[in-house]
């Protein structure tokens, strides 16, 4: 309807060609929960500091948990700045990874199969943002 500011053409769309209502349609939330999983899986038994612990859960945890606000979203300009949260958040996961890496917390195979997903992740994230700005057909 005209004139209510509330048109649903402005909003993302999902893989499928859908208005993103659901956010578990998109590949990279799927990727984003994947690789969130795997690292709490993999840190739930790990010895260390519990802050350092909870910051690197909460930063991966919190790319899907952006992702899934982003869905109730219809404003570009609003889906743009959950992108942008969610790039930031897969950058401090990475800082995290690196860290618990140095410290032989975790080993040197494991740290290179999660930046490999967050890699895939992040350019996910900036494929989306882009279509997003009006770019290409994006993620």
């Amino acid at each position: 309807m005209k004139g209510n500011g509330r048109s649903t053409n402005r909003a993302a769309k999902s893989e499928n060609g859908e208005v993103m209502q659901n956010f578990k349609n998109l590949k990279v939330y799927e990727e984003a929960f994947r690789l969130s999983k795997d690292i709490f899986e993999f840190m739930e038994d790990k010895q260390m500091s519990r802050r350092a612990k909870e910051q690197l859960l909460a930063s991966a945890s919190s790319i899907c948990a952006n992702l899934a606000e982003m869905g109730a979203i219809d404003s570009r300009k609003a889906q743009n700045q959950k992108l942008v949260t969610c790039i930031g958040e897969a950058n401090e996961t990475e800082y995290w990874l690196d860290l618990c890496n140095s410290l032989k917390i975790i080993p040197q195979r494991e740290h290179l199969n999660f930046m490999t997903s967050l890699v895939r992740v992040r350019s996910m994230l900036c494929k989306l943002k882009k279509s997003i700005e009006g770019g290409d057909d994006g993620v």
